[in-house]
């Protein structure tokens, strides 16, 4: 199995576990957050915004990550309808999954400079694996507003 095969089925089934947990929460709930924390929802736009970045960023275009913060913070701020947000990090997963499908074996080892804290160097290899990173970071955090609700079950 190359590398990719496996970045693809991990990441999929991420993403669609994140996407099952936050529909099992109350939908009065899926805005609410504890503390200062972010809301399920919140965490669930940040996973359909982020293929695009890593997608440009695969292809060799470092411009992606010029005003991506921003374009997420707005998604952020775009209505709650569970239905067509699970839609769009579906659709965007795949489209993610077809880049890294293609994406070359002898291409994983280049690095790539992010402006994140001050600046980073990742290696291809490490943003194919991103999405996949991220979703399982969010579906921790769903999964624990998840027991703050009284919710124990595993979804």
């Amino acid at each position: 199995m190359r590398f990719q095969d496996q970045v693809i089925k991990v990441t999929q089934k991420a993403v669609a576990d994140l996407v099952r947990a936050v529909e099992s929460l109350p939908t009065d709930r899926l805005d609410w957050s504890p503390g200062g924390a972010r809301s399920a929802v919140d965490q669930l736009r940040e996973v359909a915004a982020v293929p695009e970045a890593l997608i440009g960023l695969l292809e060799g275009d470092a411009r992606t990550m010029e005003g991506h913060a921003e374009r997420m913070r707005a998604q952020a701020k775009g209505p709650a309808n569970l239905a067509e947000l699970s839609e769009t990090v579906l659709t965007e997963t795949a489209r993610l999954c077809a880049v890294i499908a293609s994406f070359p074996d002898s291409r994983l080892e280049e690095e790539v400079m992010l402006p994140m804290g001050g600046g980073t160097t990742w290696t291809r290899a490490d943003l194919l694996m991103h999405h996949y990173w991220n979703a399982t970071y969010h579906l921790g955090q769903v999964n624990y507003i998840q027991t703050i609700l009284g919710d124990q079950e595993m979804h």
